[in-house]
């Protein structure tokens, strides 16, 4: 088996979903591409520039229902119910793996009490006490948290670089479902990152990291 079956089988088998990593060419390896998102160009009342980005923040909308939902329609409830300058998140992911740009990445968002000035909030859109994320959401997951640790210069295993809201906050976001997937998600990050820069012939990031 070779290293690209590896990381294949492994990630499936680390989420335990039965999906493949999707892992980028030989001639795209020498960066992670972004990748796509719909953008609403929502409008802001506010907006004040975040000075570091140090980790990233999973939430889930915990509506009553497992019910998706758009980045906008998360804006005007944020905005009009809230009164918030907008959707506090910087990313959604949609039920089938689409990912919505809310705030704009460098600002400050208002997703995690207390640590919003150094933090991306992604949600997937869904009650992850009630259901589990789809396939392509937890897909898409893991392809925007690498591509975010790459633009961060982040190491994904590292304590507190990869967390689920309840770690910072008193809540049960993102949900026992999405929780229990950070593990994988953050060693599927470590891998794919890993691949790229023994690609490039860089350093090996897949010796020991901090835990």
């Amino acid at each position: 088996m070779n290293r690209r079956e590896f990381l294949k089988y492994s990630f499936a088998a680390a989420l335990g979903l039965g999906f493949p990593m999707l892992l980028p060419s030989h001639a795209q390896a020498a960066r992670l591409e972004k990748p796509p998102v719909h953008r609403y160009f929502l409008q802001f009342t506010d907006h004040e520039e975040r000075p570091s980005t140090d980790f990233l923040v999973i939430h889930h909308t915990g509506f009553p229902s497992d019910k998706d939902s758009t980045a906008e329609e998360i804006h005007s409830f944020h905005q009009g119910t809230m009164k918030w300058a907008g959707i506090g998140y910087h990313y959604l992911i949609r039920k089938d793996g689409m990912i919505e740009q809310g705030r704009w990445p460098s600002l400050v968002g208002a997703h995690a009490l207390g640590h919003n000035k150094t933090s991306v909030g992604i949600c997937l859109a869904g009650n992850f006490n009630l259901a589990k994320p789809t396939r392509a959401q937890v897909a898409s997951l893991c392809q925007l948290t690498a591509w975010l640790c790459q633009e961060y210069e982040l190491d994904p295993m590292k304590r507190g670089v990869i967390v689920g809201h309840r770690d910072l906050n008193d809540t049960d976001c993102p949900g026992k479902n999405l929780y229990s997937l950070l593990k994988g998600i953050r060693q599927s990050c470590r891998e794919t990152l890993s691949f790229h820069m023994q690609e490039r012939g860089g350093f090996d990031h897949s010796g020991e990291l901090h835990s």
